[in-house]
């Protein structure tokens, strides 16, 4: 993991830009840790990731399953 400061990345974005499509830049301002940056592919696989805990979360939890749901849904409660 490459880490860089907000100043050197606007100096050089295509240097950063190329490395994060080989693995995650950490962007840092007053030496703190303030953004990530990662290639668009890898951007999508932790977007679906993410959505996907959600969804097991959320079935997981109390729920009527899918047949009751489908039952009231057509009005057959």
């Amino acid at each position: 993991m490459l880490k860089a400061t907000a100043t050197e990345l606007n100096k050089h974005p295509g240097k950063y830009i190329d490395y994060a499509m080989k693995g995650p830049v950490v962007v840092e301002r007053s030496g703190r840790p303030v953004t990530v940056m990662v290639s668009y592919e890898r951007y999508i696989q932790l977007e679906d990731a993410y959505w996907g805990e959600l969804a097991t979360a959320a079935d997981q939890e109390e729920s009527l399953g899918t047949q009751a749901t489908m039952s009231f849904l057509n009005g057959n409660d």
